[in-house]
């Protein structure tokens, strides 16, 4: 939740530390499944971000949560694509707050606009904050203060329209006028990596989005990543473990958890898959349809969009973006279906 004014009813004071030595986010394996972990920390009325933007998107996680039937949800986020539309769809989502929705580059959010415009299936409440001060909301709330003060929609008409954002004179003298951006601290954050070890600790390639300061808002953090890999493999590249494990609640291996989106070094963006699901989504049957037929099981969604078509996207990505080998497991390990990659992890 944000930590905003009294009046609100919610609690300002300081959070008790969870990654300590015996604490919840102790140094333990954290593995599980990922019907498990959404079960367990997505339950209905829960707040809510995503991790990635536009690529390493938690998008099975996102179709798990529709599969079981969660509802209420508010998602607090900065700016989401196909998964939010399809939870809109779908009847997750109760409120958003954030900077950008929409399916970018193909077509329109139309579940969204049929919810919001229409109510359809039930209204979708907004609240609106710049792409900067989506960032802000998550930087307050991982630095467990109540807000963070900035110049940015100051003299825009985004306070006007979010109650949450309150502008003041600058108490300091200067006379400006700062917005105050309130905390995000989510009850659940759902963040997909390319890899983690068995404690959390996560490895990001590519754009990090605010995903470091996510895990560090939220109450609950659940990890999906490509591959569960050994903590020596970890320890080898320490400039990109943008997630330390004391934040992380729960770890799922998620082979293409990201699908349709790409996800950097290990596979391109399914764009027929994307376009498809846009040109299905004008439409309200169409798109229950869609879900219909995709809303599975990962490995059953996995195996519907065949491996060939699974390893041409490795492929192409191979082409522009690669990622260190995996070290520290035996090298006749091979991962499960599509993967199939070569070596020691086979990047």
């Amino acid at each position: 939740m944000s930590q905003t004014d009294d009046e609100t009813g919610h609690d300002r004071a300081p959070r008790k530390p969870t990654g300590t030595a015996t604490g919840p986010r102790s140094r333990r394996d954290k593995t599980t499944d990922l019907e498990t972990a959404v079960a367990a920390y997505v339950t209905d009325g829960a707040s809510v971000a995503f991790g990635g933007m536009g690529g390493r998107d938690p998008e099975a996680a996102a179709r798990e949560i529709v599969r079981q039937e969660v509802s209420g949800l508010r998602v607090v986020d900065d700016a989401r694509t196909t998964l939010f539309d399809v939870m809109v769809g779908a009847g997750c989502v109760d409120e958003y707050v954030g900077s950008w929705v929409g399916t970018s580059l193909i077509s329109q959010g139309f579940n969204v606009r049929r919810a919001v415009e229409d109510a359809v299936p039930h209204h979708l409440a907004m609240r609106d904050v710049s792409n900067f001060g989506a960032s802000l909301l998550f930087l307050a709330g991982a630095m467990d203060v109540p807000f963070v003060p900035t110049r940015s929609m100051v003299e825009t008409d985004i306070p006007a329209h979010n109650p949450e954002i309150e502008v003041i004179e600058d108490p300091l003298g200067s006379g400006d006028d700062l917005a105050l951006v309130p905390a995000a601290q989510p009850d659940v954050a759902l963040i997909h990596v390319q890899r983690a070890d068995p404690m959390g600790n996560a490895q990001i390639w590519g754009n990090v989005v605010n995903d470091h300061l996510k895990a560090r808002a939220a109450d609950n953090v659940v990890l999906t990543c490509e591959e569960v890999v050994p903590t020596e493999t970890i320890r080898r590249h320490p400039e990109v473990t943008r997630i330390p494990g004391y934040a992380v609640d729960a770890v799922v291996e998620v082979p293409f958890g990201s699908h349709p989106w790409h996800c950097y070094g290990y596979y391109y963006a399914d764009l027929p898959f994307y376009r498809e699901y846009g040109q299905q989504s004008r439409d309200r049957e169409d798109f229950l349809a869609w879900a219909d037929e995709w809303i599975l099981p990962h490995d059953e969604y996995r195996e519907k969009i065949g491996a060939d078509r699974l390893a041409t996207l490795q492929e192409m990505e191979a082409q522009i973006n690669d990622v260190p080998p995996v070290v520290g497991r035996s090298a006749d390990r091979r991962d499960d279906g599509a993967r199939g990659a070569p070596g020691e992890g086979g990047r």
